[in-house]
């Protein structure tokens, strides 16, 4: 071979390897960019703790560092916290409300960050959404509606979060989160007008008064009726005081009673009063102090 053509075919070569090298080139330059994602090992050390990435799996040590963290939190140690928050009860080992209390402390640390998390409310509204999440976990994203909804930036995230309180007030009376939906918007009514005060308690002794509502639920629901002055919930309050059989949902028949009730209802709430059980006495002395200054005041 002579030097004449291996030098053609070195130019042929060099220009294959060109035109490959440009094509990547090309390639790469119009292919959509990928989010990067989150390396975890890169983190630091309470971060890894928090989320789970070490070999401590306790509470207490993580809340620990949840209670520590920063106030100004880098873009890559946030995404970590969100990617902890979309983790399923049933992928580690925890308890239920050692798991979700850890998540919940972590949604306050963020909440309390200087620069308030955009993204927040849309990741709060998707697991709330999300069925394959733990009941648990999907009623804190309800009340974490009401609590950032004060603070959160004025987008479209923000009012999905108004919406879904009202979602989750209709359709959710089958467990604890429309009793959680609904103070969630007794709370918000004293704040923003938005949220009518009416309609807030309309909804809520409609949800009350369903055959299907979980009593769990009802405990909240009587609160709102009652903050709310709806004197409809009044027979209903009166009853599961008789009747009722969990103590949690008698003390708030007992309480809504002192705020809507009268002083025919002192002779019941005298005997609550004398009970032994500190969570039914305790409402009971509370409720009748309410209404007998309601009834001296009408003097």
């Amino acid at each position: 071979m002579t030097g004449k053509t291996l030098g053609v075919l070195s130019m042929c070569m060099v220009g294959a390897v060109l035109t490959a090298t440009g094509a990547e080139t090309s390639k790469a330059a119009s292919a959509p960019a990928k989010k990067a994602q989150v390396v975890i090992s890169s983190l630091p050390d309470e971060i890894k703790l928090i989320v789970g990435d070490s070999e401590t799996q306790y509470y207490v040590p993580r809340v620990r560092a949840i209670h520590q963290l920063s106030d100004n939190l880098p873009a890559d140690q946030v995404q970590a916290c969100y990617g902890f928050l979309y983790k399923k009860l049933d992928s580690q080992s925890l308890p239920n409300l050692q798991f979700n209390g850890l998540k919940n402390e972590l949604v306050l640390a963020l909440m309390r960050q200087r620069r308030k998390p955009t993204e927040l409310a849309e990741h709060l509204v998707k697991m709330y959404r999300d069925k394959s999440f733990d009941t648990t976990w999907r009623d804190y994203c309800v009340q974490f509606f009401g609590k950032w909804y004060p603070e959160a930036p004025k987008n479209n995230a923000r009012r999905e979060m108004a919406d879904t309180l009202w979602d989750a007030l209709k359709n959710e009376r089958g467990n604890s989160i429309a009793g959680a939906a609904s103070s969630q918007l007794c709370f918000l009514s004293g704040r923003f007008p938005e949220f009518d005060k009416k309609a807030v308690s309309e909804a809520s002794f409609e949800a009350l008064n369903d055959p299907k509502c979980a009593n769990i639920s009802k405990v909240a629901l009587l609160q709102t009726c009652a903050v709310l002055g709806n004197e409809k919930a009044l027979p209903i309050a009166r009853k599961l005081a008789a009747s009722g059989r969990e103590p949690l949902l008698k003390a708030s028949a007992i309480a809504a009673i002192g705020s809507l009730g009268n002083k025919e209802d002192l002779k019941i709430l005298r005997e609550f009063e004398r009970a032994k059980d500190i969570r039914l006495c305790t409402p009971a002395k509370t409720a009748i102090a309410k209404i007998e200054a309601r009834t001296f005041y009408k003097k």
